[in-house]
């Protein structure tokens, strides 16, 4: 891997989030808000290079929303004639290589100015680097990567400029975008990589072979069912913060939206939790895990063949993995708080047999105690149920610093960006950055937006900084803005927010 550019690193664009069925006005606008200034940002970073060396851009992980698309079988054509499931009729096509072909189409079109602007910036002799994360792990299939790689030169061919006395080909264009199943790496200076598998919920528990043993869908975790049945569903259930909510956050949330979205929701529910329950069923089944893991492992001795590391190592850096819920039925009972709601109903059951059994004096003491009791169960049941995924990402960039010779270690996916140095020595400090994400939705919010990672080579050895896009430039990311305060003379970032709100 070329030591001979500079490095961008920018995660989570969400591209085609504002196709969901669920998808809402506030949706649109926050997407035409992050896509306008991502051209902005590659426009500046084509025309500017930094001691003449070209920009290496990392796309780390969600950079296209596969997941939340949805795939109707009667809407297209070419699928008219395949016979589907009903749950596929109703819920769309699951996360198969036909669904994300045209799912890439679709994303493609919607968002033209991006991949006009980053056709330009591949022209000028640019790189591009795309990591899978949980969103767009469609980028395993071959075939999806030549898609993308065929629409970009597509678009570059069918601009003026590709006409120019030596402008860049076609197959130059293809050629410098590169995809990553896991990780990018260049030694002495970084290791990037998502971070979804440091997260029970979004994790596979083959990092490399994500897709059924006949390699036709990508495996269902958390993440996919919880999209693909509940939050697809329901318009006011945002895509990004839910899975955070308590039990009691839940209810709320259902008895806002009246009868007929409760309805909807605790169906949807029922379906996430069952598609789950089969899932774990099916880990169980040992000839098909084995038939997977091995898969798994031959891609690990590919890998080692084309990356600095050997086998072994990467044999270690992989087990640092968090398992996926699914292969732990206490633990998926603990996430879908079903554990919660057996407690609760078997409260309710105390309750009305106390009512129809007792005196009134005892079934009300009962039906307190039981109250209690459900509420004390719940509070310890809660202890168990941890789901940040925050912390494990903060914990691992120094496990692998232990492996690998990086000076950064760089995630995205939580959507909190992060600069924390982990500690240094003779050649210099070491940091561990998460890029955060460049949309502006309801989490984290426009303040903390357009985030992104810089890495410059000067003379000393390459210098890394945390950036947000504002003002037309990449500026040091400072966490605890006000929203009419700027810290170094430019224009106030919270009027600059409202402006692209208007703007959008």
């Amino acid at each position: 891997m070329s030591g001979t550019h500079n490095i961008l690193v920018v995660s989570d664009l969400h591209l085609g989030e504002d196709l969901s069925p669920s998808a809402t006005e506030e949706t649109s606008r926050d997407l035409r808000v992050a896509e306008r200034q991502l051209v902005q940002f590659l426009r500046k970073y084509t025309r500017r290079r930094a001691d003449g060396r070209p920009w290496r851009l990392v796309i780390n992980g969600d950079m296209v929303d596969f997941l939340t698309i949805c795939v109707f079988p009667d809407k297209h054509a070419v699928l008219r004639d395949i016979e589907h499931s009903h749950d596929e009729r109703e819920h769309g096509l699951r996360r198969r290589k036909d669904a994300a072909g045209i799912k890439l189409d679709a994303v493609v079109d919607r968002h033209p100015d991006f991949f006009r602007a980053l056709a330009r910036f591949l022209a000028v002799g640019n790189a591009v680097e795309v990591i899978s994360g949980n969103h767009d792990t469609e980028f395993y299939w071959s075939e999806i990567q030549e898609r993308l790689r065929d629409r970009v030169a597509r678009t570059w061919t069918s601009m003026a400029a590709s006409s120019r006395p030596g402008a860049a080909t076609e197959l130059e264009v293809r050629a410098a975008i590169r995809f990553h199943r896991w990780f990018y790496y260049e030694p002495g200076v970084v290791w990037i990589e998502h971070g979804h598998q440091y997260d029970e919920c979004c994790s596979f528990e083959y990092n490399l072979n994500p897709v059924d043993a006949r390699g036709e869908a990508i495996i269902p975790n958390v993440d996919t069912a919880g999209m693909r049945y509940v939050t697809n569903q329901i318009p006011e259930a945002t895509p990004h913060g839910t899975e955070e909510w308590s039990f009691g956050g839940y209810l709320q949330f259902a008895a806002g939206l009246g009868w007929r979205g409760a309805w909807r929701l605790g169906r949807g529910y029922f379906l996430f939790a069952l598609t789950l329950i089969r899932q774990w069923r099916k880990a169980r089944i040992s000839r098909s895990r084995r038939r997977r893991r091995a898969l798994h492992r031959d891609q690990l001795r590919a890998l080692s063949q084309t990356s600095p590391l050997d086998y072994d190592t990467l044999s270690e850096l992989d087990a640092m993995q968090r398992p996926p819920v699914i292969t732990n039925l206490r633990r998926l009972m603990q996430i879908l708080m079903l554990d919660k709601t057996l407690v609760s109903l078997a409260a309710v059951f105390v309750v009305l047999v106390g009512l129809l059994a007792l005196p009134l004096l005892w079934a009300l003491l009962l039906a307190g105690a039981a109250v209690a009791g459900n509420h004390l169960a719940h509070q310890w049941l809660s202890r168990g149920r941890v789901i940040d995924a925050d912390v494990p990402l903060q914990i691992v960039p120094s496990r692998i610093l232990e492996h690998v010779d990086a000076r950064y270690v760089i995630f995205g996916h939580t959507h909190i960006p992060i600069a924390q140095q982990l500690d240094s020595d003779e050649q210099g400090e070491r940091w561990y950055f998460n890029t955060g994400t460049w949309v502006p939705s309801g989490k984290p919010g426009l303040l903390r937006s357009f985030t992104h990672v810089v890495i410059r080579r000067g003379k000393d050895g390459p210098v890394a900084a945390l950036c947000q896009w504002r003002d037309g430039a990449s500026r040091q990311f400072t966490p605890n803005w006000a929203p009419d305060e700027s810290p170094s003379g430019e224009s106030a970032p919270g009027q600059a927010a409202r402006a692209l709100i208007r703007a959008a």
